[in-house]
Order: structure tokens, then sequence, then C-alpha cells
């Protein structure tokens, strides 16, 4: 069949099915691009032999919720990369008729890529949801639980899911080097999470603690910060700074 067809504002059923089997592989990618194709053709493709087809359906908006786990299991970090960003845009945004239908597979997803093995992916997952209000509890605990910084940290200062109580369990369990300054920086600390922090005993992060403006700390603590603070060079100029 002629490639140009995908040139055409719309395709037919047929001539989609048709195109989805053409052996060039450049033809199946962009057609795998398109939103306006049945569910069944994009699944289809989600198993062609082409990476960068599956990577075009795991970045399809329009793709079945069917096809997240499938492609959550691809053997190709970039195709779970490209999932990755994709359903955590899409996971908040579902409607509740949505939610009723497709939040298992979706989310299953989502915990599948928060253990993917490759740490680019997720990465990938982390940033994207590090600022989602609706984002799944769960999986949020996952990635800011994550051995790797560049995936805990972003979760770790920006996530609106955390809970006082779940940073409090954190840094209990001490987070990867890193992870007490990322919690420092969160807007807005209260008084019980940097009473946490501070008790910790990480210098460096109690240093990022007493530079944030919007962090509360009780005068209590910050007193017995200032009289530890003649040893502890790092805090000085936070502490002179500090209103």
């Amino acid at each position: 069949m002629n490639a140009d067809i995908l040139k055409q504002r719309t395709i037919s059923y047929e001539q989609a099915r048709e195109l989805a089997r053409h052996d060039d592989p450049r033809v199946r990618q962009e057609l795998a691009a398109r939103e306006d194709l049945k569910p069944e053709i994009l699944y289809y493709l989600a198993e062609d032999s082409s990476a960068e087809v599956r990577k075009t359906v795991a970045r399809n908006k329009a793709a079945p919720r069917q096809t997240d786990i499938l492609l959550a299991k691809d053997n190709d970090a970039g195709v779970r990369g490209g999932l990755a960003a994709k359903i955590a845009r899409v996971a908040p945004e579902l409607t509740a008729d949505e939610q009723d239908k497709a939040r298992n597979a979706t989310y299953e997803a989502l915990q599948l890529l928060a253990r993917d093995q490759i740490t680019k992916v997720r990465q990938i997952l982390a940033e994207a949801l590090k600022d989602v209000a609706g984002a799944p509890p769960e999986v949020i605990k996952m990635l800011a639980m994550d051995a790797a910084l560049e995936v805990c940290g972003p979760i770790l200062e920006f996530s609106p899911v955390l809970t006082d109580q779940d940073l409090i369990e954190i840094i209990a369990a001490t987070p990867v080097a890193g992870g007490l300054n990322a919690i420092s920086k969160r807007a807005n600390v209260s008084e019980n999470v940097a009473d946490a922090i501070v008790g910790a005993n990480d210098s460096s992060a109690i240093a990022d603690l007493l530079a944030n403006d919007s962090a509360q700390i009780r005068e209590a603590t910050l007193d017995d910060l200032i009289d530890r603070a003649p040893d502890v060079k790092l805090w000085h100029a936070p502490l002179v700074s500090r209103k």
C-alpha cells in the first residue's frame, strides 16, 4: 500500500490495518503516532518488531490502556521511558468513568516503571510525577525511597503527595545521600519535619534547612543549633541571614 495515504487527514480502518503491516518501519512509526486509529491497531503496533515503532505507541496519548502493562515490560529502555513520561501525564487526568475502567492497568504500569532496573526510566517517571497532586501515593512513596538521588530527589523536594508522616518515616529510614537535603529544600517544611531533619544530624541538610526561608523551625530547635554552630562553619551564613 502507498504510504502517501498517511498524509490524509483521516484514514479508514482497512487502510490503517494494511499500513500496520508495511515493510518499512518508518511508515509503521508514522502510523503509530496518529491519534485517530482504532485501539486494536495501536495495540498491534505495540508488539511491532521495531523499538522505534513501539516507542511511538508508548508516547501516543490515544493508545489503549491495555498497552501500558505490555509496554512497561518491553525489553527496550527507550520504550519504557517514553511510556513513563506519557502515563505519568495521563494518570491524573483520567475521568471518574475512565478510572473505573483503566486505573488498574495504568497504575500497575506505573508501579512496574517505578521498579524499573534502568535508573533513567525511573528518573523520567519521577520528574513527570514530582509536582502532580493526584499521583498514586504508593508509586510516589516507592520513588521517594529509591536508591538513586536523581530519582528520589525530585519527589522528596517537590511532591505534594508526601505527608509530614511520610517524610518523617523516610528520614528515619536514612534516605540516600542528598535525600535529606532535598527534604530540607521543600516549600513550607513543618516544625515536626524540621525536628526530624535536625535529629538526623546531617550538617549539610541542616544548612539547607536553615537557608530555607519557608521552613518552620521551633525556637528551641533554633537555639540548639545556634549553640552548636560555632563548630559547624556550614551553618554560619544561613543562620546570620535567617529572619
